[in-house]
């Protein structure tokens, strides 16, 4: 998450969860999913683009 400069909200957004879950992750009061580190590590790798998953993101909402 700040490797990428993201914001709790930036998380919240991305994984499809409430800010306070992040913060709970970030407190290690509850554990991080894999998928959440998966799918963040794919973006700082490179491996997925932002826009892709902005993409996903609003496709997510209008599902929604």
């Amino acid at each position: 998450m700040h490797r990428l400069d993201f914001t709790t909200a930036d998380v919240a957004t991305v994984m499809g969860v409430t800010r306070r879950t992040v913060q709970l992750w970030q407190a290690g009061t509850s554990p991080v999913p894999q998928s959440a580190i998966i799918l963040l590590e794919g973006i700082y790798e490179g491996l997925l683009s932002m826009e892709w998953v902005e993409d996903k993101i609003v496709l997510a909402l209008r599902i929604a």
